[in-house]
């Protein structure tokens, strides 16, 4: 009996470890990710690539008809700080230079092809979700 008592905490430890590794999220991909501000709603897409728990990527933002020209555009901005965790995804964007930048924190959660979660910016919070394109 006392040799099955070892035994059995290995298989709960290598149990509990294969279902971490199981768990790891994947965000190597294109996402659309939408969030609401005062102005409205914004949907932006976002270029991800994983390699372990860190990412890298772009996002195609919309610059609006302020300072972009007429018609508005979009902008490609580098993502940064990006870290995944189990399903746990944390990853920041700044635009702007100076005094007239803004940054964006997003953190959340994915399951699967989808994810949802808080932006953060001066300005204040706003919840997120996404969606996998390919």
């Amino acid at each position: 009996m006392r040799r099955l008592i070892p035994f059995a905490f290995l298989a709960i430890l290598l149990l509990a470890g294969t279902q971490k590794a199981q768990a790891q999220a994947n965000v190597t991909g294109t996402w659309e990710i939408s969030w609401e501000t005062q102005r409205g709603a914004t949907t932006s897409t976002f270029v991800f690539a994983q390699e372990g728990l860190a990412f890298t990527g772009t996002a195609q933002m919309a610059m609006g008809g302020r300072g972009a020209g007429a018609g508005g555009g979009t902008r490609e901005i580098e993502i940064s700080d990006g870290k995944i965790e189990g399903n746990e995804i944390t990853f920041s964007l700044a635009m702007g230079r100076g005094e007239r930048s803004m940054s964006f924190t997003f953190v959340g959660t994915v399951d699967g092809d989808t994810m949802e979660g808080t932006m953060s910016t001066m300005r204040g919070e706003n919840p997120f979700t996404g969606k996998k394109k390919g």
